[in-house]
């Protein structure tokens, strides 16, 4: 990501979840109030090029035929977004059924997770850490459409600071309460060694029974797919194979309780749930 600039693949997977919200029973089947507050989210951050008329433009079914483009290059990535939200509203809903009090999403965009949950879940402690540009952006929009009490954004480049390091600092933060973690369509981003880095920081503040939900991408993509998504957003930097995943975070303090995810409809990435040992 450049310096200064708002993450451009948080803000079209934002944009692409209002596409995809006219397509099939893709509305119905997103979690609550995803769609509305990703509009009123994106236009009041003020982000140049997504205001009024680019969501209304996104919802036009000539969108949906410009997708059928990416579908050629990545298939089921398109529905592929909107299966990874489900999933991952599912497992920070079950996490804290179980007793978890604190929801950290690390590279949260414009993910609205946060702002759907909290106010449902007062007893839990919500936090989003992301790029400075990226949560400056969205802090701006949470002014205007309403940021619930106990929601906290911590706005930090972890390529210059580990995790373990801000939430150690940040008062707010309770490393001895059970937490669930999401890094959704993160780790494709980051390098092998520095998911393992995140992993472990996470590991460092958090108590056992704490889980981590996380994506990931298979490998066997081509070079001109890696061209392509450096293009469109920022580039992919690691992938690695669902049933190699349990080998791939060993050590880090947390161990696969998922089974291997080997779902076509996920399109590139695969989802794996982790649990603190």
């Amino acid at each position: 990501m450049k310096e200064g600039r708002v993450s451009q693949t948080a803000l079209k997977v934002a944009l692409g979840l209002v596409t995809l919200s006219i397509k099939d029973d893709w509305a119905e089947r997103l979690p609550e109030g995803l769609v509305e507050l990703s509009e009123r989210l994106l236009v009041a951050s003020g982000v140049t090029g997504y205001g009024p008329g680019m969501i209304r433009a996104s919802k036009k079914q000539w969108m949906i035929r410009l997708y059928g483009v990416q579908e050629w290059i990545l298939p089921g990535q398109f529905e592929g977004f909107g299966h990874r939200k489900i999933w991952v509203n599912e497992q920070v809903e079950a996490a804290m059924a179980e007793g978890a009090r604190q929801v950290l999403i690390v590279g949260a965009g414009f993910d609205t997770l946060t702002q759907r949950l909290a106010p449902k879940h007062p007893e839990v402690t919500f936090f989003e850490v992301d790029h400075p540009a990226t949560s400056a952006a969205k802090a701006k929009g949470l002014a205007e459409i309403g940021q619930p009490a106990n929601l906290f954004q911590i706005a930090e480049d972890l390529g210059e600071r580990a995790l373990a390091k801000v939430l150690e600092e940040d008062a707010r933060f309770d490393t001895s309460v059970r937490t669930v973690f999401v890094a959704e369509g993160l780790f494709q981003y980051l390098t092998d060694g520095e998911v393992r880095s995140t992993l472990k920081d996470a590991a460092q503040c958090a108590p056992a029974g704490s889980r981590f939900a996380f994506s990931h991408v298979e490998p066997g993509f081509s070079k001109w797919v890696e061209f392509l998504t450096g293009l469109i957003a920022e580039r992919w930097r690691s992938a690695v194979a669902s049933e190699k995943v349990p080998d791939y975070i060993d050590g880090t303090g947390w161990r696969i309780v998922s089974a291997p995810d080997d779902d076509p409809a996920h399109g590139a990435e695969r989802y794996a749930l982790a649990e603190r040992q």
